[in-house]
Formats: C-alpha cells, structure tokens, sequence
C-alpha cells in the first residue's frame, strides 16, 4: 500500500506538471507530455494501467486541441464561430458585445448576462432535448458547455455583467476550466454493484443465462440498474423488493455523485473562501446542484412509501454524509501539505465515497515518515 501510495503522489506531480505545460503552450507536442509520463514511470514504476491512462488522457488532449484549432481556423469571423458553437444565430450588430478566446481545449466566450442567456437556454435545449425556462439575463459567473454535431468542442461563456462582483468573476475561468479538464482529461469514476446484489440477480433463468452465457461466454456488458429496476418492479417479496429498491437507487446515486465530485473539484479549484457552500448539493434552491430530484420526486412514486422510505435513507441521508466527508477528507489533504491541484489530481479518480479511506492513508503514510 506504501508503493501504491507513493505512486499516486507521483501521478499527482506528474499530471499537474503535464497541466502547467500545456497552460504555458496549447500546441505542445504530444511527444514532449509521453516523455514526461514516460520519465515519471521510470522513476517511480508506475503500473502499465497507469501509464494507459496517461496516455489515453494525452490523447484526449490532443484530439481536442485540433478540433479547437481546426473550428478556430474554419470560422475566423467570431459571430460566426459563436454561432457554430451555440446555434443561436447572432447577427452582426451584436458583434462588439462578444470576445472569443481560443483556450487549450476549449472556446472562451465573454459576453452580456442577455447574450449568456440566449446562449445558455438554446444549449439547455440542445443538451436535454427541450425548452428550458426562458430567462431574460443570465445571472451567474458563466458555464461550460459543448457544440453540437459529432465533432463538437467545448466551450465556455463568461458573463460579463457578473464583473461587478470582481473576486468571483475572477474565479469564472479557474471554475470553468476545472470542468473541461474534468471531462477530457479525467476517466470517470463508478462504483460496481455489490456481491450480494449481483448473487440475487444471477438467480433463476433468466439471471443465469445473462451470467454465464452473457457475460462469461459472449462478454456482455450488463445493464444492473435496468436489471434491478425490473426485478424490483416485479418482485411481490416486501423484503426482497425493500433490497433491490436499495441498491437500484445506490447504483443511480452513483452518477449524481460523479457530477458532485466534478462540481467539487471546480468550486475548489476557484480558491475562493466559501462558507457552507458544500450544503447546495442537498439543499433545494436555484442555485442549488440537486442531481437526485428526478428520483426523489418519481412523479409515478410519491405516495409509495417503500419508495420515499428508501429515497430518504439512500438519497438523502447517505448522499449528505458521502458528501460532507468527501469535502472534509480533500481539505484535510491540502492541510497536509498538498497544494490545490496536487490535492485535484490525487483524488480525480476516485469515487466520492473513497476520499477519506485514500486521505488517511496518506496521512498516515505522512506521519511514519515524520
């Protein structure tokens, strides 16, 4: 565990070092970041695995850079890249309201709050496949979002308006650019369904052919949380229906803590003081991130109790204490002397739920050593 540990403090280096390259020039050869994976995995003998994933992430990285730089030559007009990028359709008189900055992998657009609004409610649409609620101004910092089409890129939008509460306007981008590092540079993280579960689900036929002949002969990927959902649907046994319910909304959890954790890392990433900011992950609001709402609130589900019983147990109370440790265990590593991004890159690929177990280790990793 001590080797596994000091491997992952180097990978921390080393993709902030990759990071600090690629801030310091956009068009770095991909050859110039493998050698620094590659230098890194010498000295400190990381695992093939990881040496995959660094390549997979430079990779990324590289792909995405030339579609910013191919969209960037093929629209020099920046209303015309605004509007390939968004698909609102600006026209020219509402040029001089928009600056467009080409990022390391993204697209950074400044604008008016009633520009950011226009764009933001046509992106929402393109996202989720409907209207969003028309809003005259946008209110916020900025978002990140990407074009559409096959070969689309991701773009920012700052919102210019939001000037007059100058530190945060300032930690717009820093936010932002956490998110884009997030989703190209980073393997998203998940959680397994459990032994036991499985066990139950691999019962009878059905269970059995999708088992052995699936996934052990043909290789199939099984999809858990339709299989569970199913079988809790259909299952009369209070007590059997009580267990699938529990691990179908476990495994659905699982994806709204991965956009926590995005959220985390970008708020951290501000390095702004914020006071009880954690609490919007499972406080209602409008500026709230309440990802577990839509289940929560099954439209079909609110007068079934076993339902609302279990959502209040595993949505709830066990996403809130998930929450608050994860946030806890990433300030107590900064406190052991890890600097922001270090302390990012650490725990980027870790589940939430794994946070404070990686951090005690390191800390008493730390402390033998002391």
């Amino acid at each position: 565990e001590e080797k596994l540990d000091r491997q992952r403090e180097a990978w921390a280096v080393c993709r902030t070092v990759t990071e600090e390259k690629i801030e310091a020039n956009h068009d770095i050869p991909k050859e110039e970041m493998l050698g620094i994976v590659k230098q890194f995995a010498s000295n400190y003998g990381f695992a093939e695995r990881h040496i995959k994933t660094a390549e997979q992430s430079i990779d990324r990285y590289t792909e995405m850079r030339s579609r910013v730089v191919e969209t960037r030559e093929k629209y020099p007009d920046d209303i015309e890249l605004v509007n390939k990028l968004t698909g609102v359709g600006f026209t020219e008189a509402d040029k001089s309201d928009f600056t467009v900055g080409v990022g390391p992998m993204s697209f950074e657009i400044s604008c008016s709050g009633s520009n950011a609004a226009r764009i933001y409610e046509k992106a929402y649409e393109e996202a989720h496949g409907k209207s969003g609620k028309p809003i005259p101004k946008f209110e916020g910092g900025g978002f990140l979002f990407k074009s559409p089409g096959l070969e689309s890129v991701l773009y920012i939008v700052i919102n210019n308006d939001y000037a007059k509460y100058s530190r945060f306007y300032a930690a717009t981008i820093p936010h932002e650019k956490q998110h884009y590092k997030d989703r190209v540079l980073s393997l998203s993280s998940k959680d397994s369904i459990r032994a036991d579960a499985k066990k139950r689900l691999n019962r009878g036929m059905l269970g059995f052919l999708r088992h052995r002949v699936g996934e052990q002969l043909f290789g199939f990927e099984r999809d858990f949380e339709d299989e569970l959902w199913q079988r809790y649907e259909s299952q009369k046994n209070q007590e059997e229906k009580a267990f699938l319910l529990g691990e179908y909304m476990r495994l659905r959890r699982e994806h709204a803590l991965n956009q926590a954790k995005e959220e985390i890392m970008a708020m951290k990433a501000e390095d702004l003081p914020r006071y009880n900011w954690h609490k919007s992950f499972f406080e209602q609001g409008p500026d709230s991130y309440d990802f577990l709402a839509y289940l929560r609130d099954h439209e079909e589900k609110k007068t079934d109790a076993l339902w609302q019983e279990t959502a209040e147990r595993v949505l709830v109370n066990e996403y809130r204490k998930i929450i608050l440790a994860a946030v806890a265990a990433f300030d107590d590593l900064e406190n052991l002397g890890y600097t922001k991004a270090e302390t990012i890159a650490i725990l980027t690929d870790k589940r939430l739920p794994d946070w404070p177990k990686t951090v005690k280790r390191l800390a008493a990793q730390k402390q033998a050593k002391s």
